[in-house]
């Protein structure tokens, strides 16, 4: 379980980025963090895995990151959007990051090479980009953790990558491990998460499974009587946010118009989730 209760924290004096948060986030499943620019996503997870300190109150499966005891440090992999690439071969780097995690599985590091298709024997240095994201993203997925926290994954992989990625992530819900996957790329993710939580300064907008949005919002065209939240063009009109009526079935969640309807609608989103969250 990871528990924040009125986290702050700022790079400046008198300049916060986060301003009182407070959350709850049970284990066992996949997080997709959203939120503008500049709202402390990268931040929160860098609180989270002990690299940054904040203020007020916060937990990571009971302990408390600024002490960054070796106990917490071994359950929890932090996939930074830009880490330094240091001039090893991928498996060399694999062998002294190992010892860190008692949970490291070779077989998974192995795995996910071979399906990237990225050589093992060749310095990170005269990778590509994106093979050297694909090296780092399998590196993280072998430590086994019963946390992950990814920071922007997609970033800089090919379409057939993405599927990749996807599936191996899916695959770790199936052990009760809690991922966290900070993102503007919400197409990469959205059949991926289960659920969402979007954050602005002051606090967090959402937090709710999939199925909880899907029993609250419909995403479809806007009829007559409904109380539309967002509405944007497509191919075949104007598709909007709705507050879904009780005896209507359920539409699948649309990621992008979902972060804009709650970025619009603030206080309705809140009233209408505020039961989900107690």
């Amino acid at each position: 379980m990871i528990e924040l209760n009125d986290l702050r924290y700022g790079y400046y004096r008198h300049q916060p980025v986060l301003r009182g948060i407070s959350l709850s986030l049970p284990e066992g499943h996949i997080y997709g963090l959203l939120g503008k620019n500049g709202v402390g996503k990268s931040t929160l997870l860098k609180i989270l895995c002990g690299s940054l300190i904040g203020e007020g109150e916060y937990t990571v499966a009971g302990y408390n990151p600024r002490r960054q005891h070796p106990a917490m440090l071994e359950k929890i992999r932090l996939v930074p959007e830009a880490e330094a690439i240091l001039p090893v071969a991928v498996e060399d780097l694999a062998r002294v990051t190992a010892p860190f995690y008692p949970t490291w599985n070779q077989s998974i590091f192995e795995s996910a090479l071979n399906e990237f298709q990225v050589p093992r024997n060749k310095q990170l240095t005269t990778l590509s980009l994106g093979q050297q994201k694909k090296a780092l993203i399998s590196l993280s997925l072998a430590c086994n953790t019963p946390y992950l926290l990814m920071d922007e994954p997609t970033n800089g992989l090919d379409i057939p990558s993405k599927s990749i990625f996807r599936r191996l992530v899916a695959g770790l819900c199936d052990e009760g491990k809690t991922v966290i996957i900070s993102t503007h790329q919400v197409d990469d993710i959205d059949s991926l998460i289960d659920r969402i939580v979007i954050l602005e300064n002051e606090g967090v907008l959402l937090n709710a499974s999939i199925d909880e949005v899907s029993g609250r919002l419909a995403f479809r065209h806007a009829g007559e009587g409904d109380e539309v939240l967002y509405t944007e063009g497509s191919p075949v009109g104007p598709w909007s946010v709705v507050v879904r009526r009780p005896d209507e079935p359920e539409t699948s969640v649309n990621m992008k118009m979902l972060f804009n309807a709650v970025i619009s609608h603030k206080d309705r989103i809140r009233t209408l989730f505020s039961p989900l969250e107690d």
